[in-house]
């Protein structure tokens, strides 16, 4: 590490804040996290933010809060593989929607419409997709969003490469959608629950 890193550490360890922290995570992030949100059109409160320790922590307590041993959850393919693992550990079915090469990896919707079944709970969302690339179209998202409110289903919107698009930043889901069931993952580790 660099040597500015190693001496904050150092310094932080003289002071006291060595301890455990926070379960949410330390309130001057989650409030940063909020303030982000709210500037990117989404207002939220730091109460509604959760710091983990990794993006792969953040999904695992989104789906466990979120499905249960039987339930199903429709998963882009091809997907990020901590999906079906996480998936697998809950007991649930993981439900594969086809994303068409052809079409720029975009999710098809008929497809994904023809999985839904009474124990379907989660719409897994990623995009920029890994490990396609692909950034959803507008229109897609808004499909996505339609499907998900006309079946009550929460959408889990990992946006972990949002900043990376290949044509600039893409826009958060929730700048898309007015109903709150929506946890959105992003890059630094953050849990945004609506």
């Amino acid at each position: 590490p660099p040597p500015h890193l190693i001496e904050a550490a150092q310094k932080a360890m003289r002071d006291g804040h060595n301890g455990y922290l926070p379960s949410p995570g330390i309130p001057a992030a989650r409030e940063a996290v909020a303030n982000d949100y709210t500037n990117r059109g989404v207002p939220t409160t730091p109460d509604r933010v959760l710091i983990t320790t990794g993006t792969s922590e953040g999904i695992d307590l989104a789906m466990n809060a979120l499905v249960d041993e039987g339930d199903e959850v429709l998963v882009p393919l091809p997907t990020y593989p901590m999906y079906t693992a996480i998936i697998a550990k809950i007991g649930a079915q993981a439900r594969y929607y086809r994303t068409d090469p052809n079409n720029g990896w975009q999710p098809d919707i008929d497809h994904l419409r023809s999985l839904i079944t009474p124990r379907t709970r989660v719409l897994v969302m990623i995009d920029p997709n890994n490990p396609t690339g692909a950034v959803y179209s507008t229109t897609t998202r808004r499909a996505l969003i339609d499907v998900a409110e006309e079946h009550g289903l929460t959408i889990i919107a990992d946006e972990v490469y949002g900043d990376l698009g290949f044509d600039g930043p893409v826009p958060l889901l929730s700048t898309l959608r007015s109903e709150e069931h929506t946890s959105e993952l992003q890059s630094l580790a953050y849990l945004v629950c609506r």
